[in-house]
């Protein structure tokens, strides 16, 4: 039942270092597998710092960058408070 969103729908941007995998996988061009990886890529190394760090997780390329940048936002910190 994954749909991708549009900029219309999501009017607050998804923090990629505290989303569930869950909302991620409804980003375009992610997939549950993708939006796993990227929650797991974040509690191996700490969170995020910048866009281009997204490139470090498996399966994520240039072109899905270019595809979320608009829905995301890189906050400080990672779920679990660290």
């Amino acid at each position: 039942m994954a749909s991708d969103l549009s900029p219309e729908y999501l009017k607050v941007k998804l923090d990629i270092n505290k989303a569930p995998w869950y909302e991620l996988m409804l980003l375009p061009k992610l997939g549950e597998a993708k939006a796993k990886a990227i929650v797991a890529y974040r509690e191996e190394y700490g969170g995020f710092k910048t866009m281009d760090e997204l490139s470090n997780v498996k399966g994520i390329g240039s072109s899905i960058i270019e595809a979320i940048k608009d829905y995301i936002k890189i906050g400080t910190g990672t779920a679990d408070g660290k």
